[in-house]
């Protein structure tokens, strides 16, 4: 019952949208909410979201919303899957809880996803993507890396960032994501994608052993732990 009221949260939040893969690292405008599952039947959890996304409540909540819904699989993680619901602002996120909080077909819908995971084994946090490179809808894979940025080191670490990233460039997506609640161990995320596991396997290598990554590394060295590193694949998008 406690992950099925925390997954009320689940119908609030679309993709992060992201512009041209050649594009430099620019500022963000969408807010979403990352839901974390360990799925015990996959099949069961994605049936019971194309049946709500097809009901009459889904319908509504997703045309005055505006939401858009990604399920990913994850490697490297605990955890199995995670939701990524998406809005353009926080008007849009509110618009959604209230009208899923007032829906029959999402209370079913939470109830299977719960019958289909484990309980004890669920967290979801709000975060905004900060800063953006390329079209991260275009992309098929992904490395995820769940980061810690001390509170005062914030500003610096995404200025360090974005010249990292604007120095290596590459033909996949990039952005960084502020955590805004569920923030205590990682506060951010950084990711970079591909179309294929072999091409994000090696952009990855020659980014990491690059002068701009070395650099990069040195500047932010002090203030900011990675947690975690993750392959992440889109299932099927809403």
């Amino acid at each position: 019952m406690k992950k099925i009221l925390l997954l009320l949260l689940f119908i609030t939040a679309p993709p992060l949208l992201l512009a041209n893969s050649d594009s430099k690292v620019m500022p963000g405008n969408e807010v979403g909410v990352f839901h974390y599952i360990k799925a015990t039947n996959p099949l069961n959890v994605l049936a019971a979201t194309d049946k709500f996304m097809a009901s009459d409540c889904g319908v509504r909540w997703k045309k005055e919303s505006g939401a858009n819904v990604v399920l990913m699989q994850l490697d490297g993680s605990g955890m199995s899957h995670f939701f990524y619901v998406g809005f353009a602002d926080y008007e849009k996120m509110e618009a959604g809880n209230k009208i899923a909080g007032s829906c029959a077909e999402n209370f079913e819908f939470l109830q299977t996803i719960g019958a289909n995971s484990h309980q004890d084994l669920y967290y979801s946090r709000i975060g905004e993507l900060s800063l953006q490179r390329g079209d991260w809808t275009t992309d098929s894979i992904f490395y995820k890396y769940d980061l810690y940025v001390q509170p005062a080191k914030r500003a610096d670490y995404a200025k360090e960032w974005t010249k990292m990233t604007n120095s290596i460039g590459g033909s996949g997506s990039s952005g960084l994501v502020t955590h805004m609640t569920g923030n205590g161990r990682v506060s951010h995320f950084a990711f970079i994608g591909a179309s294929s596991l072999p091409e994000l396997a090696s952009e990855s290598s020659s980014a990491l052993s690059s002068m701009p990554f070395a650099k990069f590394a040195k500047a932010v060295g002090d203030y900011r732990t990675v947690q975690n590193v993750m392959l992440v694949t889109p299932v099927k998008g809403w």
